[in-house]
C-alpha cells in the first residue's frame, strides 16, 4: 500500500490556467483553485460564506495539456492528487504557508452544470506502401496543439439545437399569453373593493 497525503478539493478554477515547459522538457499547468465554504448561521438561520481558500494544483504531461484546453476561469471544478504544504518567508519577513497539490485527476463538477468529454484518439501508425504521407488525414495532437480539440462541427449543431429551443420556448410563450388573454376575455370583471 502506498502511503502519501491525498486529497479532494472541490472547488471552482480561480485563474486561467498556464501552461509551460520545465527545463527538463516537461508540460506543466498551473492550475489556481478557490474555494470558500458556506455555511448556515444560527442566529438568522441564513447561509454565509466562510473565509476563502485558494490551492495551487500543478499537472503534469498528458493531464497539464488536458487542463489547460477544458478548465477556464469561474467553473467549478474537482481535484484530486497528493499535497504538501510549505512554509516560507513573505518579502516583509512574514511566514507563509503555501498548500500545493500534485493532481491526478481533475475534471468539471457536475453537480453545478453540464460539460462535453472528448476523448483523445491516438494517432494510426503509418503504413508502409500505402498512400503518401501527405494525403492521410491528420488527426489532431492534443499533446501540440490543445487548440485543435475544438470540434466546429460539433459547435454548429449546438448552435442550431439552442435556436430550435429557442423557437419553441417563444412559441410556449406566446401560446400561454393568448391562453391568459382568452381567459381573460370569458372571465366577468372582478369588482374593485374599497379599501
Amino acid at each position: 500500500m502506498s502511503q502519501g497525503a491525498y486529497v479532494t478539493l472541490v472547488g471552482y478554477v480561480a485563474q486561467e490556467p498556464s501552461i509551460r515547459t520545465t527545463k527538463t522538457g516537461k508540460v506543466v499547468t498551473d492550475l489556481r483553485v478557490g474555494i470558500t465554504p458556506r455555511f448556515r448561521d444560527r442566529a438568522t438561520g441564513e447561509w454565509r460564506d466562510a473565509e476563502s481558500s485558494y490551492f495551487s494544483v500543478t499537472c503534469w504531461e498528458r493531464l497539464a495539456h488536458h487542463v489547460r484546453a477544458s478548465m477556464h476561469k469561474g467553473e467549478p471544478v474537482l481535484v484530486r492528487g497528493r499535497f504538501r504544504t510549505e512554509t516560507y518567508e513573505d518579502k516583509d519577513g512574514r511566514p507563509k504557508t503555501d498548500t500545493r497539490i500534485t493532481a491526478d485527476t481533475v475534471g468539471h463538477d457536475l453537480s453545478r452544470g453540464i460539460a462535453t468529454y472528448m476523448r483523445q484518439r491516438p494517432q494510426p501508425p503509418a503504413q508502409e506502401g500505402g498512400p503518401a504521407d501527405d494525403q492521410a488525414p491528420e488527426s489532431p495532437d492534443l499533446g501540440e496543439r490543445p487548440d485543435e480539440m475544438i470540434d466546429e462541427g460539433a459547435i454548429e449543431r449546438f448552435g442550431r439545437d439552442l435556436d430550435d429551443v429557442d423557437v419553441a420556448a417563444r412559441v410556449l410563450v406566446e401560446d400561454q399569453d393568448e391562453d391568459d388573454d382568452a381567459a381573460g376575455a370569458a372571465a366577468p370583471p372582478v369588482p374593485a373593493t374599497p379599501f
